[in-house]
């Protein structure tokens, strides 16, 4: 396994989708592929099963295989994150080891998926509980803004991540209040990481110290976000944000302005650039023509760099 990095203020991680065959299988080539593509643009880790890798709709057994066999094609190349989340602390427990049996270098928790039958009393019980039980790897909390109903506010995410168990956040709550919260903490525990996960505003994250990325689309904007970071590391403004709208010029072609084609526009391109041997996804978001047209003068467009 590789090790969990103390400092990873360059490191690019993605929440990789999933390659499967047309009946729902594992696609082992694209896995080697999916491998292969993240490497040489620069990625360092991997998250998967997350909502991008389609985790909550796998079964357990193929939740195990998917990680046994990137283990097995990137070796210590990549660091291997896991989502564990499911709907109560004692299912995330038993994912919790099934993951680290299967290889995995960390786990991430996310709010319990019945998010409508949630409410704050439950959402404590479900984090506290699955950070408290024995793990041999360390553990990360996945922020998204829920319901209001649930109780799962600023203040419960703030005294989650406050966890001392907790090594590391992704943020795709898109909040700079929310930002401002985890940076107050990070001040007091240094060693806390903190990812971005919103693809579309990685620069204003870092600029403001955190710690790298997490992200759905690294697959494909993991260089560009590379150069994001190192603009901006050299004190180029103007070149960082310049290489931000390029990236997001490329996601926006992906998934269209309003992310109404996510996943299909995503799976659709990783076939398309030979990546992914089909666009087999669980999520049934429509492609049209000229969503497919506009895919693929984006890739052709951005070859150089994805």
């Amino acid at each position: 396994m590789t090790a969990f990095p103390s400092s990873d203020s360059e490191a690019i991680w993605s929440a990789t989708p999933t390659p499967f065959l047309a009946s729902g299988d594992l696609d082992d080539g694209g896995l080697d592929r999916l491998c292969r593509q993240h490497q040489r643009l620069g990625v360092s880790g991997l998250f998967l099963a997350g909502t991008c890798g389609e985790g909550p709709f796998m079964p357990n057994r193929q939740r195990a295989e998917l990680v046994r066999k990137v283990r097995r094609l990137a070796g210590s190349a990549l660091h291997l994150a896991v989502q564990v989340s499911d709907t109560s602390a004692a299912r995330v427990r038993e994912n919790i080891a099934a993951a680290v049996d299967a290889g995995a270098d960390s786990v991430v928790i996310a709010a319990p998926w019945l998010a409508r039958f949630v409410n704050r009393d439950f959402a404590r019980r479900y984090f506290f509980e699955s950070l408290e039980c024995p793990c041999p790897v360390p553990r990360g909390i996945y922020v998204i803004v829920q319901p209001a109903e649930t109780g799962v506010d600023r203040d419960l995410w703030r005294e989650i991540v406050e966890h001392p168990q907790v090594a590391y956040v992704k943020d795709s709550s898109g909040s700079v209040e929310y930002r401002q919260s985890f940076l107050e903490l990070k001040a007091r525990r240094p060693e806390l990481i903190l990812r971005t996960g919103c693809e579309f505003d990685v620069l204003s994250a870092m600029r403001d110290g955190y710690s790298g990325c997490l992200l759905g689309t690294a697959i494909f904007s993991g260089a560009m976000i590379a150069r994001v970071i190192a603009a901006l590391q050299a004190g180029d403004e103007d070149g960082a944000r310049s290489w931000q709208e390029r990236s997001n010029r490329l996601l926006y072609d992906l998934f269209r302005p309003d992310i109404s084609a996510w996943m299909s526009g995503l799976k659709y391109a990783l076939r398309v650039a030979g990546i992914f041997s089909t666009e087999f996804s669980h999520l049934a978001y429509p492609l049209t023509d000229d969503d497919r047209r506009r895919i693929e003068a984006a890739l052709e467009r951005e070859k150089e760099h994805i």
